[in-house]
């Protein structure tokens, strides 16, 4: 024989009562304690020095968009992972541009999120490079580095935060883009990109 079973819930809640899941009257699935974190550049880095590695300054340029957990540490510009060992999807990007976009100085670039299980001591985890500087010693007037990946933490004071790196020709300064078009060169034609945050680190937590 084959048996079939219905369970009809509107809510799923642990021996305590803390609620952790709901069903809506149109079988949406809401997760009122879901951990996920979003922060974006909005005022561009500049005067950035040469050969230098740079943490992104969300704290001070940044505009957090998300943070269910109120875990971003503004002051270090880092996000304190919410779980001991829970498991995240990490994503980032980063906007690097040269100072004059019309004079390309830059040689090559780095990304990269770094990680610290006990809050302070950051490592880099995962990142992307960039070697613009071809055969005829031409540079880059910018370039775009991103990437995604799966993070799992292992203490409770586990902090990440995003880097960048650039190496200009000249030891000229760079900058960080805070949008598309600062990052392609402000060109007026293109002011409809202008909203469209180019450096963000995101966080979100899946298990």
């Amino acid at each position: 024989t084959h048996m079939t079973s219905i369970l009809k819930v509107d809510s799923i809640q642990n021996a305590a009562g803390t609620a952790a899941m709901t069903i809506d009257s149109g079988g949406v699935v809401a997760e009122p304690n879901k951990e996920y974190f979003q922060v974006e550049l909005t005022t561009t880095m500049t005067g950035l020095a040469d050969v230098s590695v740079h943490t992104v300054d969300f704290g001070v340029k940044g505009t957090v968009k998300y943070d269910t957990k109120s875990n971003f540490d503004s002051a270090n510009d880092a996000y304190l992972l919410g779980s001991s060992d829970g498991v995240y999807l990490i994503n980032f990007s980063i906007g690097i541009r040269s100072n004059d976009i019309s004079a390309e100085t830059i040689i090559d670039a780095i990304a990269a999120v770094f990680a610290a299980p006990d809050g302070t001591t950051f490592e880099a985890v995962n990142g992307a490079g960039f070697r613009g500087y071809d055969r005829n010693n031409d540079e880059t007037g910018s370039v775009m580095l991103s990437g995604s990946f799966i993070y799992k933490s292992t203490t409770a004071t586990t902090k990440i935060i995003l880097k960048g790196f650039a190496n200009t020709y000249s030891s000229d300064t760079y900058q960080i883009s805070d949008d598309a078009q600062a990052n392609q060169g402000s060109v007026s034609s293109a002011d409809s990109f202008a909203t469209a945050r180019c450096t963000f680190l995101s966080v979100v937590r899946i298990a």
